[in-house]
């Protein structure tokens, strides 16, 4: 505890100073040890690093640089990673010193961040201890200060730069006891060795001061709204400094506030490869100087992933002179948010504008909230945001993880991006058949495909350096040593270029126990990776196959990977069962994770569990290789997680959780073992209860003040801290769609829930298809109370004319297809579009009433033509039925002008024509008044519909027709109103005697005919100087021309203002009174 000691009094020493000042200090003195070499290599970093200040990616760069220093002597492992967060809060506070007045404070951070980044690169010489160390920083880095609002708050809270400015000295101070340590010589540190309590007393003081940090910064944001922050705007450079961090961290969570940084680190630490090295494309595209595109292909378990990490890394560490900007997005299939093309691109965009300096002009675009689903305006900001003569990259990995449409709208996206900024986009995808690549190249600009060798020339290597690791960790023992070459030669020839068959051999034959077993093992290696899976889960889950399929279910249906503590906790769910029982939880969650092999991992940093890879979800769910695990389907497993959540959710604890009771006496003999599990955490539970052992033979031994010392004190936390909660909370809506149909209790629970939740309610996007098509068949009653508590009014209703009420409102709105036919099947009502009026809900005045609609109109509204067909097989359909506008599904096909729709409706025997349209106009009038002649001959085609039917004016389709001059309908009408007039009377007159049938008009009256204004079409025609229509009127021979309207006006007084028409009109007459001479002298004759 030397430096421990020496720390301490130091500390005390300079008690009296400034936290700021001591930090300048303890730099003064790093540097005074240093030897002149060292200090000209120092000053060289802080110099650098004061003219430029440190970025993210320069973050990375130094990850990366560590990583390709250990890679030479650590061969596969990779350990760079694990510092990230740690220099992630070193390199922000280094950047606050770009913030604040004078330039001390700049020259502090510096050379905080210059020290640090040349203790770390010497640490890579420590090859006894750089496993350690890296996660002694990984461990320091999960609370180092990383609070995106500290450049805002900063500079106002004298207490936060205080408490940075301890927490940096202790990094100081941890950053030269490594610095110093790595200065000896092997043999030096293996004799003296570091020390665990320096580094536990290290640990300890940075995590105090970081939970100071977090206080403050908790603090600063609440006062952030109340105008305290004016008092300490001086301490700024100008008075536009906060506002534009401000407005630069609102651009950018608009963009993106998903951490893109996890998937890689997690994919990073799979190891090293150099295989892009090897490959000419891949040169030619990272040297080019304008947009291009690289494709890395490759079959399942090929290491697409990790090459596309090692690539990141390497384009980090470029030497260009304008070293260009690096961005990445890793898709994770287990992270549903990471498979749209919303969140990668505006974590690309993010990743971009962070770089720039002018947020401002980015303000407009960014709305209040986050809008999921729109990239046009993310879009929009990358390419006014970024300059378009600057270099950047774009590696995407796990495209094929997309769906079709949501991978269509990404990668035109960048291919528009493409087009106008000088952007190189480097993506991997699988080897598969019709799996959508040429979409891909199709969009992107001057791509090249790169496939990845079925013989990776990197197996071999990575193979000798996982069983190098599992020899030297104990984890594979064998007795000949000549067995092992054995091994490695049967992994290398099976592998066929698949590192995680390779990976999942060797942990399989860690567990066997002898020589003869291993190589019985080798004899019968499995050909693929699903027979590889089912090996293992099969020897794995022998000793409880019902935990092992729990544990999987839960695994493979968390919207985001769960915890080890909330995995722990929803094991111990008994479904229906809402008595919360702490003696059901598992001792030790690692044995559920021990039953399911090695196909199950847990991340060493976040503490999450997942799947090896995504193929073993693919395995469970899908199938793989033509096989699939019988165990259970997605929808059991959907199904149990559902359950879970909907039971703890229910449980009565959460309401009391924070309730402190007051811990009564308890005599040892009669305690419940219970008290002990639930109290205390299983090291301290294991401390306790070696210490009660010898308590039974003391009857008046004080248990509860035992439990209490050991907790703290009488008022501790709650007993158990129900860490699944917020799972439980955040994801209901999205699990609670696959609830058990059948069992009453559950669907007790389930509606419970929904009404003392219903405040949290999220609106229904497109994704919720595929859970609405499974609740269809399933449980109907409970899809029908989403919807209802969906359609509730909560507030103001803003801008919306229509909302979907209903589950079939809802899929039609979608256009899925699928869902609507699988909820008709189901027997929902075809005519319930949901709608509300005023009446409904007692709205006030100021109230929006909302339109009625039915499932067709929304159908024909959206055109969807597919979904209308689907409608229109329903006995139950109402074609009839009108919104609140009074239009019907016919109306609002004319309107939209769909000839394939009007036609599925005209042909359906149950459409009326004898109604009125909004505006009193019939189907047909409405139509002849648009010059929809296509329509009018569809209509015409149908013998329900009568060509002769007038409006509420009393206005035919010719006059309609006449009136907008729609010369093509009004010739169409003409000729066809015999043939239509005949086939509409043999339609209407079938089964009525013949003395009641009422003959139709003849055709020289419907020419004529008169609106309720006197007006015949030829004056409609006239009046509007039609000439081209009054021309075919004329044509007949048996239009009026001297027809007297109700103003006591005829076609001649109509068309005056139009000399060629009353030329027309003139000429007709003419003619007209010719040919009655003519008769005459003919009949005299």
């Amino acid at each position: 505890m030397v430096v421990s000691k020496a720390l301490a009094k130091a500390s005390a020493k300079a008690s009296s100073l400034k936290p700021e000042i001591r930090l300048a200090q303890a730099l003064s003195e790093f540097e005074a040890s240093l030897t002149q070499e060292q200090k000209t290599t120092f000053r060289t970093l802080k110099s650098q690093s004061v003219s430029t200040a440190p970025t993210p990616s320069d973050v990375m760069r130094l990850t990366a640089e560590v990583d390709r220093r250990m890679s030479k002597k650590f061969s596969g492992q990779c350990f760079g990673p694990r510092f990230t967060n740690f220099l992630q809060g070193v390199q922000q506070f280094a950047a606050l010193g770009d913030v604040v007045v004078g330039g001390s404070q700049n020259l502090i951070a510096c050379g905080v961040w210059s020290l640090v980044r040349m203790s770390l690169l010497s640490i890579v010489s420590m090859s006894n201890y750089v496993d350690s160390l890296s996660s002694i920083f990984m461990d320091i880095g999960r609370s180092t200060p990383r609070h995106q609002a500290i450049s805002v708050l900063y500079p106002q809270s004298t207490k936060l730069q205080s408490y940075l400015s301890e927490y940096f000295i202790v990094v100081v101070a941890l950053c030269r006891y490594l610095f110093n340590f790595g200065q000896k010589s092997i043999l030096q540190q293996f004799t003296s060795s570091l020390n665990d309590g320096d580094l536990r007393a290290f640990r300890t003081d940075l995590d105090k001061w970081a939970l100071s940090i977090t206080n403050e910064m908790q603090f600063n944001e609440a006062q952030e709204s109340s105008g305290f922050r004016a008092l300490s705007r001086s301490m700024f450079k100008s008075a536009s400094h906060q506002q534009k961090f401000a407005t630069k961290n609102r651009v950018l969570d608009f963009c993106s506030t998903y951490d893109h940084e996890i998937v890689w680190k997690q994919t990073r630490k799979a190891g090293n490869t150099s295989l892009y090295t090897h490959f000419v494309e891949y040169e030619k595209w990272r040297d080019s100087s304008h947009s291009c595109t690289l494709i890395c292909t490759g079959k399942l378990g090929s290491g697409k992933s990790v090459l596309l990490a090692n690539i990141v890394d390497d384009l980090n560490l470029s030497t260009e002179k304008e070293r260009p900007l690096v961005t990445y997005f890793f898709c994770r299939h287990d992270i549903p948010e990471s498979l749209q093309a919303r969140v990668i691109l505006g974590s690309l965009a993010r990743q971009l504008l962070r770089t720039v300096d002018d947020h401002e002009i980015l303000l407009d675009t960014c709305e209040d909230t986050h809008t999921s689903g729109d990239t046009d305006k993310i879009l929009e900001l990358i390419l006014q945001g970024y300059p378009p003569d600057h270099k950047a990259y774009f590696v995407i990995d796990g495209l094929d993880e997309c769906d079709d449409e949501e991978r269509r709208v990404l990668v035109q996206a960048i291919g528009e991006i493409q087009g106008k900024l000088n952007v190189l986009v480097c993506a991997s995808f699988r080897v598969e058949p019709n799996n959508g690549l040429q979409s891909i190249t199709h969009h992107l600009l001057s791509t090249r495909i790169v496939p990845l060798p079925e013989k990776n020339p990197d197996i071999d290597a990575f193979i000798e350096a996982d069983l190098r690791r599992c020899l030297d960790q104990e984890l594979l023992t064998i007795g000949d040593a000549t067995l092992i070459i054995d091994i490695q030669d049967a992994l290398v020839a099976g592998s066929q270029g698949m590192f995680l068959w390779a990976a999942l051999q060797i942990r399989s034959l860690c567990g066997m126990k002898t020589d003869h077993d291993i190589r019985e093992a080798l004899t019968d290696l499995p050909q693929n990776l699903s027979e590889t899976f089912t090996r293992i889960l099969y020897k794995s889950g022998s000793p409880d196959r019902p935990l092992q399929a729990k544990t999987l279910q839960l695994v493979l249906t968390a919207c985001r990977p769960l915890t080890t503590g909330e995995l722990r906790e929803a094991l111990s769910v008994t479904p229906s069962d809402t008595t919360w029982d702490p003696s059901r939880l598992l001792n030790n969650v690692h044995s559920a994770l021990a039953y399911c092999g090695c196909l199950l991992t847990v991340d060493e940093e976040e503490s999450t569990v997942r799947v090896v890879h995504h193929s073993v979800k693919q395995y469970f769910l899908h199938g793989l290789d033509d096989a699939r695990h019988i165990g259970f389907t997605i929808e059991d497993a959907q199904v149990t997680m559902a359950d879970i959540v909907i039971t703890y959710l229910a449980y009565g604890v959460f309401e009391t959780q924070m309730t402190k009771t007051a811990i009564r006496p308890i005599m040892a003999r009669s305690a419940p073992s219970r008290i002990l599990q639930s109290t205390m955490g299983s090291s301290s539970t294991r401390q306790l209860a070696m210490r009660l052992l010898g308590s039974r033979k003391q009857p008046t031994f004080d248990l509860s003040k035992t439990l209490a010392e050991a907790r703290g004190s009488s008022n501790a936390k709650p007993e158990h801290v129900f860490t699944f909660y917020a799972y439980a909370k955040t994801y209901w809506q999205d699990h609670i769609w696959y609830v058990s149909g059948k069992d009453h209790r559950i669907h007790k629970l389930s509606v419970n829930l929904i009404e003392t939740r219903r405040s949290e309610l999220r609106a229904l996007d497109t994704f919720s298809g595929m859970k609405c098509r499974r609740a269809a068949k399933h449980n109907m009653r409970l899809l029908n109370l989403l919807y209802q508590e969906h359609r509730t009014p909560h507030g103001q209703i803003e801008e919306m004319q229509y909302t979907l009420h209903t589950p079939l409102m809802w899929a039609i709105h979608h256009g899925d297809r699928d869902a609507v036919e699988t909820l008709l099947k189901a027997g929902i009502d075809v005519n319930d579009g949901g709608g509300f009026s005023r009446v409904d809900w007692d709205f006030s005045e100021e109230s929006i009433i909302q339109p009625t609609l039915t499932p067709l109109i929304q159908a024909v509204r959206r055109k969807d033509k597919d979904i209308v067909e689907l409608l229109l097989e329903n006995d139950k359909l109402d074609l009839n039925a009108r919104d609140s506008e009074r239009r019907t599904a016919l109306e609002w096909a004319l309107k939209r002008r769909d000839d394939d729709i009007i036609k599925l409706l005209l042909n359906d025997d149950r459409t009326g024509f004898d109604g009125t349209l909004m505006g009193g106009m019939t189907p047909l009038t409405a139509a002849a008044s648009q010059g929809d002649k296509d329509i009018i001959q569809l209509f015409l085609g149908n013998s329900k519909v009568y060509i002769g039917q007038a409006d509420t004016e009393n206005r035919t389709a010719l006059m309609m027709a006449a009136l907008n001059g729609h010369k093509d309908v009004v010739k169409l009408l003409l000729a066809t109103y015999d043939a239509s007039v005949s086939s509409w009377f043999k339609e209407s007159t079938k089964g009525i005697p013949s003395h009641r049938h009422i003959e139709p008009a003849t055709r020289s009256s419907y020419i004529n005919a008169a609106d309720d204004e006197g007006k015949t079409a030829l004056m409609m025609a006239a009046s509007n100087g039609h000439e081209d229509v009054v021309e075919l009127l004329l044509a007949t021979n048996d239009v009026n021309i001297n027809h007297v309207d109700m103003e006591r006006e005829t076609a001649w007084d109509l068309a005056r203002e139009h000399k060629n028409i009353v030329e027309m009109l003139q000429s007709y007459s003419l003619r007209v009174a010719m040919d009655r001479l003519g008769k005459m002298i003919e009949k005299i004759n």
